[in-house]
């Protein structure tokens, strides 16, 4: 357990303590003479089984002009462009295609060097190049830790460069990167109930726990969850793999202010490091990288092959939906900044009672979802807040209000029936998207300082009408202005255990999760597309003006430019030695995913 990390040494500055330990390697690209020949790739297939697959581009096969245009395969394609659904089982969805990634702007290179089709109406594309874009020209489809094994030592003989994908839901393009060799996860979809978990090395107390391979699936795992009839402490997003980038995250969901961060109950990994070597990882066996994989960055420490997590009891869970509408007659800024506010006064006191929030904000129309487990919270502590938004109905009407005390009978009903439909449909799969967020700690919403909490909500205010300056335009490709995302869904329940885990320290002192999104389609030409992706980069620039600079690495910017800082925060120089610990001579830079 690693509980002494460096926060600040004199004579080193942070700039130094954020450097990276050491140079990235070149590797072999497909254009250069390096690049492993047939031979070489024949060789590997045969060692893995025969999974290994060459790739092109998904929605190749309905560009008319390319060798692997295919009309009976382009309909299929067709057909599951925009499903990425639990009712997703076959290769012509997005999450479970090789070459596919839910938003294809991280399929492409850049502006138009991709092979998108257009979200709204996706349809067959004639007269234009379907390029290669990020996707890897190889993909390999792993069953085990020894065929993950096999790659890795391939890789590094032939200075080949991986990544790994599960579903390719990643809002950083993680999965994917040209000239690399794809390890795929996906069919690492075990999922397995142990009562009674001891560590292996550890004399614990056992705990409730369950074994999910790096392939399983949020929805699975919450449909297994209500069959074994416990409550596991994982996402939202339905189609997300809980095993890999998500638990290397950090991972937060609605069990997240009860229970604290889903790294806050992982016991064990097994992963395959940059030596080829299968590992152990808890408390007693590589302590150091038990530590790093939990929540210390997705996709640097190796390929993980599963992960255990403790459960907990199967438990009801209340809620509270309601819409609101601002007054049409008064001012939409001010009531904008002023409901923020007033959602503000009562974080804290949310999160510390194991209830999380979510305020998804339009300017014109605010949805707020409150979720608490029964055995942590009461429809009781929402009373006050209940009995002062009445009070401020000469400013806000509430259109709908659907709040019951026992909404869900389990958590897994929760998030099947209720939040994994709601974030599901935010996220537009199959249209390019990009995003930039920020972790406000619960000390700048204290309600014992007013005038901070009316400086984020002023911040806040402000980046929604960053993001949505070019949104105005409606141009085409586009599609209308955004609403900010304000989660209140943070690890108060463990937030002292802050070193406990290798997981950014601004999640433990959070109080809201802060998302600025957009997302675009084929259409939209390049400069609309630049000013797109500046607005959304732009949109925290307030709250870090402030001093509000950590963010979520799972849910962050590709493009920060302190991301060392902003992901990490003090753990990073722990973390970078680590790294080099386990890989020294950095070959086995893996990008990755969820």
């Amino acid at each position: 357990m690693r509980k002494t990390l460096l926060v600040a040494v004199p004579g080193i500055t942070m700039a130094q303590v954020l450097q990276a330990p050491y140079a990235v390697p070149i590797f072999a690209s497909v254009s250069s003479n390096s690049w492993p020949h047939d031979s070489n790739w024949t060789s590997l297939n045969d060692s893995v089984g025969g999974h290994l697959q060459v790739l092109r581009p998904w929605a190749a096969v309905c560009y008319t002009s390319d060798p692997f245009y295919n009309p009976e395969e382009c309909q299929s394609v067709l057909l599951g462009y925009r499903n990425d659904t639990q009712a997703c089982f076959n290769m012509y969805c997005r999450e479970a295609a090789p070459a596919a990634l839910l938003w294809p702007n991280w399929e492409s290179c850049s502006y138009s060097q991709g092979c998108a089709l257009n979200y709204t109406n996706p349809q067959p594309i004639g007269g234009a190049a379907c390029y290669q874009g990020s996707t890897p020209p190889y993909s390999v489809s792993i069953l085990d830790a020894q065929d993950a094994s096999i790659v890795i030592k391939w890789a590094i003989a032939h200075n080949v460069k991986l990544t790994v994908r599960n579903t390719g839901h990643d809002y950083q393009g993680r999965s994917a990167a040209p000239s690399t060799l794809q390890v795929n996860t996906h069919l690492l979809d075990n999922l397995s109930y142990v009562p009674e978990f001891i560590p292996q090395g550890l004399n614990t107390a056992p705990v409730p726990a369950l074994t999910m391979g790096a392939g399983a699936q949020i929805y699975n795992i919450y449909n297994y969850a209500a069959a074994q009839n416990f409550s596991p402490v994982i996402g939202a997003c339905l189609t997300v793999g809980a095993a890999g980038g998500f638990l290397q995250g950090g991972g937060h969901g609605v069990l997240t202010p009860a229970y604290g961060l889903a790294v806050d109950s992982a016991l064990e990994f097994e992963v395959v490091t940059a030596d080829g070597q299968i590992r152990v990882a808890n408390e007693a066996q590589n302590p150091d990288l038990f530590w790093a994989l939990r929540g210390g960055g997705a996709g640097s420490w190796g390929i993980v092959i599963s992960a255990t997590i403790q459960v907990y009891p199967s438990v009801a869970v209340g809620a509270s939906l309601l819409t609101i509408l601002p007054s049409t007659s008064q001012n939409v800024t001010t009531l904008g900044i002023e409901f923020i506010s007033f959602v503000a006064k009562y974080q804290n006191a949310w999160i510390n009672k194991g209830i999380p929030s979510s305020l998804i904000m339009f300017q014109d129309q605010y949805s707020l979802s409150l979720y608490w487990p029964a055995t942590t919270a009461n429809l009781s502590d929402l009373y006050s807040f209940f009995e002062e938004l009445k009070s401020l109905s000469s400013n806000y009407t509430v259109t709908s209000n659907t709040t019951s005390a026992s909404m869900f009978p389990t958590v897994s009903a929760a998030n099947e029936q209720g939040i994994g439909p709601v974030f599901d449909a935010l996220n537009l799969y199959g249209a390019s998207n990009q995003l930039a967020s920020r972790l406000v700690p619960q000390s700048y919403i204290d309600p014992s300082n007013p005038s901070s909490i009316t400086a984020v909500s002023e911040a806040i205010w402000n980046g929604l009408q960053i993001v949505n300056g070019p949104l105005e335009s409606n141009a085409t490709g586009l599609f209308g202005t955004v609403p900010v995302l304000i989660l209140g869904n943070m690890p108060a329940a463990t937030s002292t255990l802050v070193n406990e885990t290798g997981a950014n320290p601004g999640l433990y002192s959070a109080a809201w999760h802060v998302v600025y999104a957009a997302p675009w389609t084929l259409g939209v030409n390049a400069t609309t597309t630049a000013e797109v992706i500046t607005a959304i980069h732009n949109a925290v620039s307030p709250l870090t003006a402030l001093g509000i600079k950590s963010s979520y690495q799972n849910e962050g910017d590709a493009f920060e430019e302190d991301w060392q800082e902003a992901f990490f925060g003090y753990k990073y120089a722990e973390l970078s030695s680590i790294k080099q610990k386990y890989d020294p001579k950095n070959c086995e830079l893996i990008l990755g995913l969820l």
